[in-house]
């Protein structure tokens, strides 16, 4: 019989490296989840997936919001991977010019998603909406508003070809239906 001594030291490195990345999980999602909060205009949370979610997630779905019976979204929304470790490198300073269209994608999903929270069903409101928030995601995790708008400009641009139809509005443009602010002229 082994001395428990040397099995229980093999395990501390693997055990705190787990910890260790439950921690920094824990406070992108409390991080995303200040800034979709803002979006949605109510305490929402952000879920990121752990390590056993990330190998077992199928979906194709950057982001999921549910809604209930009545038409309540849920307080929280389930970000995919890649959403969360974008906005995670982002928001610590780790991306680079090179990343530009993967962060706004990033961005434009948490802004999508933060709409359904705040109770936008529909996906091509949603999506307009996002779009026009892409640079309050991008403020909230720490860009400057220039470097926010520049991302928003990307996030529209990368959608006009990579939208789903039911994810787009003939209405999504300044002054359209969707407009969040029509009294600007700046778009999105």
């Amino acid at each position: 019989m082994r001395p428990l001594a040397p099995v229980l030291a093999g395990l501390t490195v693997p055990l705190l490296v787990v910890v260790a990345l439950q921690q920094e999980q824990r406070q992108n999602e409390h991080r995303l989840g200040r800034a979709a909060s803002e979006i949605a205009g109510r305490p929402v949370s952000v879920h990121c997936p752990g390590l056993l979610e990330r190998l077992v997630d199928v979906s194709s779905n950057a982001g999921t919001v549910f809604f209930d019976d009545k038409g309540q979204p849920a307080n929280f929304t389930d970000l995919d991977e890649e959403t969360c470790s974008t906005l995670d490198r982002f928001a610590e300073g780790k991306t680079g010019p090179q990343d530009g269209t993967k962060v706004a994608r990033a961005l434009h999903v948490l802004a999508h998603e933060s709409s359904h929270l705040a109770g936008v069903r529909d996906e091509a409101a949603a999506d307009c909406f996002g779009l026009q928030r892409t640079a309050v995601v991008a403020e909230a995790l720490g860009a400057d508003p220039a470097e926010g708008e520049r991302f928003a400009r990307i996030a529209l641009s990368e959608r006009s070809v990579t939208a789903p139809s039911d994810y787009r509005s003939p209405e999504c443009h300044d002054g359209g239906a969707l407009d969040l602010d029509p009294a600007s002229s700046v778009w999105p």
